[in-house]
């Protein structure tokens, strides 16, 4: 994949996770916070997976992100490993409120979630203007 490929691929990553993040945020203000998890899980993943794109990484399962960004970022300090524990986290968020149908996110749940989320974001399109990607 060109630099250029790259960069297009970035860019609808990016797309995506600000569409995901902005569906959060209403889906938090209406109430509906198992949904609101769930696109939030999502708003992350895309921005993980943009930077991931900017070492050639396009991650083949939810499961894999933790430890590519362990790989490719936290080793070179780049990203935290409590930057890495936000995205596992998130990830067991989305998968309670997928698929365990007795649990349901509270409210505080959702809020925490969404400032620990919108922090690694923002962190992770720093790391994209740095390095030229957007």
């Amino acid at each position: 994949m060109t630099n250029d490929n790259r960069r297009l691929a970035i860019g609808r990553e990016l797309e995506h996770g600000r569409r995901a993040l902005a569906a959060a945020r209403m889906l938090e203000q209406g109430g509906l916070h198992n949904d609101a998890l769930s696109r939030l899980y999502y708003a992350l993943f895309h921005h993980v997976a943009a930077l991931l794109l900017t070492e050639g990484v396009d991650p083949s399962s939810h499961r894999a992100l933790p430890g590519l960004l362990g790989q490719h970022f936290v080793l070179r300090g780049v990203l935290t490993a409590a930057d890495v524990a936000v995205v596992s986290r998130t990830g067991s968020y989305r998968e309670l409120a997928d698929y365990e149908r007795t649990w349901d996110a509270t409210a505080d749940v959702v809020a925490g979630a969404v400032a620990e989320v919108e922090g690694l974001i923002r962190r992770i399109e720093s790391v994209l203007v740095e390095g030229g990607w957007t």
